[in-house]
């Protein structure tokens, strides 16, 4: 399990590093104005739930096997709820540019879990 973990983090690292670095090099590039602290909120908070979350998910995945799926989906509204909820407490204003800064760190989040999740569900099989 720990080689898992290891092997997940380092590729999950390396994955969100280099979509921060383009995300900001774009925004830099084409001298978009954005909420440079939202966009840090959103990638580590992403980061840091999809992490924890996948962590959850590898240690209940041979006891719930049968309900990771739900368990996944329960995640990722969770995510968002909580995601809202922490923009909302510190009075960052959502817009249509803010969603989509956090829906980009999100979306790349969320592909790496089905991918994790996938490869524990056909080794569990």
């Amino acid at each position: 399990m720990g080689k898992n973990v290891f092997r997940f983090l380092f590729l999950f690292t390396i994955v969100i590093a280099g979509t921060y670095l383009i995300h900001m090099g774009i925004i830099n590039a084409f001298l978009l104005e954005r909420n440079i602290n939202i966009i840090k909120l959103s990638y580590i908070f992403n980061s840091t739930f999809t992490f924890v979350f996948t962590f959850i998910i590898l240690l209940l995945s041979k006891k719930f096997k049968d309900q990771l799926g739900f368990i996944f989906m329960a995640g990722s509204l969770i995510k968002i709820g909580v995601f809202i909820a922490i923009s909302k407490l510190s009075d960052f204003e959502i817009n249509k540019n803010v969603f989509l800064d956090f829906f980009i760190a999100y979306l790349i989040c969320l592909i790496l879990e089905v991918y994790y999740l996938s490869k524990i569900l056909n080794s569990n099989k």
